[in-house]
């Protein structure tokens, strides 16, 4: 499963993400992921799901990202769902192009590793491309 939600800032997708996260971690049987861009999450979202916060890391680019991701995923099989804050943030010369190419990325890895992704994207949802449309939520 993939679900994006998209909005602009002060849409509700903050909250959205920390609700999302804290239910995936009582349903689900595996192990919850949550990347965010510093730690403004950390008080909100329970102890169980591990965070990373990608300013660990001096992620440039998609390609960097989705490095990150096959790592948490090689790292532990246990993972069932990844949780993605403010993709932009994280991905700091992101734009929605490579976005849409980054999400048919997803649907590969859902298919191979059995994860699912939920994503945050801040943009009007009228320039998503059609990869992230098909996920809109």
């Amino acid at each position: 499963m993939i679900k994006i939600h998209i909005g602009l800032k002060g849409s509700g997708k903050t909250k959205k993400i920390i609700q999302d996260v804290n239910e995936a971690v009582n349903i689900e049987h595996g192990n919850v992921v949550c990347i965010t861009d510093g730690n403004r999450l950390m008080h909100d979202i329970s102890r169980q799901a591990r965070m990373v916060d990608t300013e660990d890391f001096a992620i440039r680019n998609f390609d960097m990202f989705e490095g990150l991701i096959c790592g948490i995923i090689a790292q532990d099989f246990d993972v069932t769902h990844i949780f993605i804050d403010s993709i932009f943030k994280s991905v700091k010369g992101g734009d929605m192009e490579s976005l849409d190419k980054f999400v048919a990325d997803l649907e590969k890895f859902e298919k191979k590793f059995n994860v699912s992704f939920t994503m945050m994207v801040s943009a009007k949802e009228s320039e998503a491309g059609e990869n992230v449309k098909k996920y809109i939520d």
